[in-house]
């Protein structure tokens, strides 16, 4: 077998950038839709959302000479920040082969054929990286430090957490609810009371609840014990919330772990990242002293954002989250 070298396995980068350009997106899209994540790409560095807070209570009976101003509304930003995440992998480039074909000989075709591996690898890489981001969604806390996929940037948990901390989410604000441990004999209890003393107004609008996959399991066994039948599904496969007039839908997903359950509506949940027009998004070089290795370098830049905690349109509860990680085959 004759060796490959470095400019084929750069040409097949090149010739396949759109390719793999597009890969994070299709390997995230599916996610992202099921979770009604709103995406927002060619993002440089943030980009700031304002949200118009009316005040209410401002009409007054009249009565002459007692007139008095109101509040007519307020102001919020909310900030989607982009932040550099990378991948640098090595390889040897003896992994990477072309082979004669005997019967091409004879028939005066062209005698090297690349190795399947080649594409494979570049695919394997990109995919790789996205499924890192996938896991990071929920539970990525932004730190250099870390050296792992969670310090990337800021996920969903954090931001909640923040909110929490700075009293943004809270039972007086309408959209902290107490389930307490949640269990095979009480979770579709506790979803229910939780979707029922959320916001009337948020429970007239059609909703998801995001739920840990444990979560809904435990739904199920208790819905099954309660009514001795499965519970009813949407048009997407989901498991409508018993109990919500068909409006909210359960969304079970892996990348949530712990015990936090989040009521919302599409498209609160914003998910951002940079325009990669301008660079290649895959590169491959040789900055080795043996020839034979080779670098794989991608990068690109994500970040979250929540639009808002307002009660009309976000409940969460007081349980706590643990992180999950289904990135890749194996942990190296």
């Amino acid at each position: 077998m004759a060796a490959n070298d470095l400019t084929s396995l750069t040409e097949t980068a090149i010739i396949y950038q759109r390719d793999l350009q597009l890969l994070p997106y299709a390997t995230m899209k599916s996610v992202l839709g099921e979770l009604g994540i709103s995406l927002y790409p060619g993002i440089q560095n943030k980009h700031v959302m304002t949200n118009y807070l009316r005040a209410a209570g401002i009409a007054r009976p009249y009565v002459q000479g007692t007139v008095e101003d109101s509040q007519v509304g307020k102001l919020e930003e909310k900030t989607l920040e982009i932040h550099l995440a990378y991948a640098n992998v090595k390889d040897n480039i003896q992994n990477y082969k072309t082979t004669v074909v005997g019967p091409d000989q004879l028939l005066g075709k062209n005698q090297s054929k690349k190795h399947p591996w080649q594409m494979l690898m570049l695919t394997s890489i990109v995919r790789t990286f996205s499924e890192d981001i996938l896991d990071a969604l929920f539970h990525g806390e932004r730190n250099t430090a870390t050296r792992t996929p969670l310090g990337c940037f800021n996920g969903y948990n954090k931001i909640i957490d923040n909110g929490i901390s700075d009293g943004s989410i809270a039972e007086e604000e309408g959209n902290y609810f107490t389930t307490g441990a949640i269990t095979s004999a009480n979770a579709y209890t506790q979803l229910l009371a939780m979707y029922r003393a959320a916001n009337p107004l948020l429970k007239k609008m059609r909703t998801i609840m995001i739920v840990p996959y444990h979560i809904a399991e435990k739904y199920d066994d208790q819905y099954f014990d309660k009514y001795k039948y499965k519970p009813t599904l949407d048009n997407y496969g989901n498991t409508i919330l018993d109990g919500s007039n068909g409006l909210c839908s359960l969304i079970r997903t892996p990348y949530q772990g712990g015990s936090r359950v989040i009521l919302t509506i599409p498209g609160n949940f914003h998910f951002g990242f940079d325009s990669m027009a301008d660079q290649s998004f895959v590169q491959v070089r040789n900055p080795y002293t043996d020839p034979n290795d080779v670098q794989f370098w991608i990068q690109a830049g994500y970040g979250t954002r929540i639009q808002s905690f307002n009660q009309k349109v976000f409940m969460v509860n007081e349980q706590s989250t643990s992180v999950t990680a289904y990135s890749g085959d194996f942990i190296s």
